[in-house]
């Protein structure tokens, strides 16, 4: 066993996150040794132990689809390679229907209402304040949109947002049309209005270095985001990547994120997406459930093809050892088959 991965793992439980260095020293070992198994293991212990084995489950709604001007190469929706080619777009009882389904139960943290780089705002107001009215009180509403500005994030605020998923992506500007400094000022614009902000290290790719990795992790522990999320690409069909890092990679990248962010207080709930067995016993604790359209498919429906459901989401966490699940309102409610079971029934 390496001694200075020994070092850090120990100061690690002691609460001393690793450096910027220690950091990139840890992703910098093959994903199956036993240095990552290692780092794998306190990273899910203190995860674990921060969160009172606590699992989140988060939720996204995909209202509309049409070839997207923003031209992301990763994305199914990106003008240039898409499959899609006219235009969806939920209406409003279908877009209720979907809230209906992922809430029903209370145990949806958050739900996101995501739509293009470029959208209708009166739309997507109406698509909040519907969610809002159909999702109970402890279900808290992210926007996940294009840049805008803060005028706009006033209004959505105002028609029931919580908060804004935004993130500065890996590659933003050189596999994107869209420079990271307008996405900075699309972040900052959300949080002057009040909005709560969640962060990912995404899309990670075979390329990304353990130095690029590091940088945005820093980047979120500096930014006063409430999530530190990890999400690997998906080579879409149609785009030009046809290569992914494998989920022990990925795991390893969890669990360096969980030990980086030790010293925020509170903790931040860790995501990981797609939801992986291996990430869960890693560090992360939060997963997402998704319908309607979805940039990593290419359904029109993803509930038909990648999404999963709250219900399997649920038997996740379950499965991977989390003994409850946290509510937006802070409740935790015990994850239990017969738990299961109750909420499987209600329809």
């Amino acid at each position: 066993m390496d001694k200075r991965v020994t070092e850090i793992l120990h100061r690690a439980l002691e609460d001393t996150a690793p450096s910027r260095e220690d950091c990139i020293y840890l992703l910098g070992f093959d994903s199956a040794s036993p240095e990552a198994t290692f780092m794998r293991g306190v990273a899910n212990d203190i995860a674990r132990r921060k969160t009172g084995n606590t699992g989140l489950i988060f939720g996204q709604v995909g209202l509309e689809l049409f070839p997207c001007e923003a031209d992301c190469t990763f994305c199914s929706f990106g003008k240039s390679h898409t499959g899609f080619t006219g235009k969806i777009t939920l209406d409003e009882d279908t877009i209720r229907q979907k809230v209906h389904d992922f809430t029903k139960d209370g145990d949806l943290y958050c739900l996101w209402l995501m739509t293009m780089a470029d959208f209708d705002l009166d739309y997507y107001l109406r698509a909040l304040r519907i969610a809002r009215e159909t999702a109970p009180p402890q279900t808290l509403l992210y926007t996940n949109i294009g840049d805008t500005d803060y005028e706009t994030f006033v209004k959505i605020r105002d028609a029931g947002a919580d908060g804004a998923y935004h993130v500065v992506r890996l590659g933003e500007g050189v596999y994107t049309t869209i420079s990271p400094e307008r996405r900075r000022q699309t972040i900052e614009n959300a949080r002057r209005a009040g909005l709560k902000l969640q962060d990912c290290l995404e899309p990670i790719g075979t390329e990304h270095t353990p130095e690029e990795l590091v940088d945005h992790i820093f980047q979120t522990i500096e930014g006063g985001f409430d999530t530190a999320g990890v999400m690997k690409r998906t080579p879409v069909p149609g785009t030009c990547f046809t290569d992914e890092i494998t989920n022990l990679r990925m795991a390893q990248i969890v669990a360096v994120n969980a030990l980086a962010v030790i010293a925020l207080d509170p903790y931040p709930w860790l995501p990981v997406h797609e939801a992986d067995p291996i990430s869960l016993a890693s560090g992360a604790n939060s997963i997402c459930a998704e319908t309607g359209v979805n940039p990593r498919d290419t359904e029109a429906d993803t509930s038909t093809g990648r999404g999963q459901d709250v219900s399997a989401c649920r038997n996740i966490l379950w499965q991977a050892g989390f003994e409850y699940v946290a509510r937006g309102d802070g409740i935790r409610v015990a994850l239990t088959p017969e738990y299961m079971a109750q909420c499987d029934a209600n329809v």
